[in-house]
């Protein structure tokens, strides 16, 4: 009799191959693994179409539904209200249109503002506004800021102080410097009021958490504002659009109702007109997505009729053809 091998009798080098021959072999080195592939017909490709255009023309709907329960206030204080000639001026008795309940945000309005110019948003130091410290020749070197570099560029009198009162330098680097910081918006409003009630509003967590983790004072002495402050953190942030709104404050403590008078003081520190732009204060509550934007329900609801549009298009070409082939057949 012939003796077998056993696993314990194979040599070493025989088992390695017969591993190597295994795993070359193997269903996953040859691709021959089980697989599915989708194979798309007319029916369901018009299913999908039509699933499509129901899931985004309701959530449209939903967002328009929502947005619709928002109020608004526009109270404009600039073009067509007392402010355009006057350093302070004062909103008196303005009446709100519809029932308000807090949190009120309180909004400024910029219009004709293009802060998405590709140098106004790039003309900025990072380095400066995380906290740490600058040389104007670092400065002029990498030219983020550019063109506005030393403390008179940004537009300052030559008295101005610093954050913590020491005189400035105008030939000092700026910090912070470049466009956006010198643009910011410096409106002041105080002195709230519905009716006879005076009334606070919170300026605090305005800006976005991560936000202001970016944000870190480097050299009080030689700082013209407070890069810690939340409106410049607010104004840091460019807006995609030429008309934009920026949160001021809330109104947390106080509901408004339908023919309430509301009135307030303006400094009116913020010149619009090399642009001739207006400024307007909105007033507004806010849902489950945030403030009034109907953008984004107009949106689904466009991207759900053309689903519908496909899905009638593609079964319209499927049978066309379908029909010329027979034609062409019985020729």
């Amino acid at each position: 009799m012939r003796k077998v091998k056993t696993r314990n009798t194979v040599k070493k080098e025989d088992y390695e191959d017969l591993v190597y021959y295994k795993l070359k072999n193997s269903r996953f080195k040859q691709q021959r693994l089980p697989a599915w592939r989708p194979v798309p017909t007319i029916g369901t490709i018009i299913t999908f179409y039509i699933l499509f255009a129901i899931i985004f023309i309701g959530l449209g709907i939903m967002l328009l539904l929502f947005t619709e329960k928002i109020k608004e206030e526009e109270i404009p204080y600039y073009s067509t209200g007392d402010c355009k000639n006057q350093s302070v001026c004062h909103i008196n008795n303005y009446t709100i249109k519809n029932d308000m309940s807090p949190p009120i945000m309180i909004y400024y309005k910029l219009e004709g503002f293009f802060q998405n110019h590709r140098r106004y948003v790039r003309s900025k130091s990072n380095k400066q506004l995380y906290g740490d410290k600058t040389t104007l020749e670092e400065m002029e070197s990498d030219g983020n800021c550019d063109p506005v570099y030393k403390n008179k560029d940004m537009g300052l009198d030559e008295n101005a102080t610093s954050i913590n009162g020491e005189p400035l330098n105008m030939e000092d680097v700026a910090i912070p410097c470049g466009l956006i910081a010198k643009t910011f918006f410096n409106d002041t409003f105080y002195n709230w009021r519905i009716g006879n009630k005076t009334i606070i509003p919170n300026e605090k967590n305005i800006a976005w958490t991560k936000d202001k983790e970016l944000f870190k004072n480097s050299d009080p002495s030689k700082q013209w504002i407070d890069v810690e402050d939340e409106h410049f953190i607010v104004w840091m942030r460019a807006s995609g659009l030429p008309n934009f709104r920026k949160l001021w404050g809330r109104i947390e403590d106080t509901e408004i109702k339908k023919g309430d008078a509301i009135s307030f003081s303006v400094e009116n520190n913020y010149n619009v007109t090399h642009y001739d732009g207006d400024k307007t204060i909105i007033l507004s509550t806010t849902n489950e997505f945030g403030g009034k934007n109907k953008f984004l329900g107009y949106s689904f609801i466009i991207v759900g009729g053309i689903s519908v549009l496909l899905g009638i298009a593609f079964p319209v070409l499927y049978y066309q053809r379908n029909k010329n082939e027979n034609m062409r057949k019985k020729i």
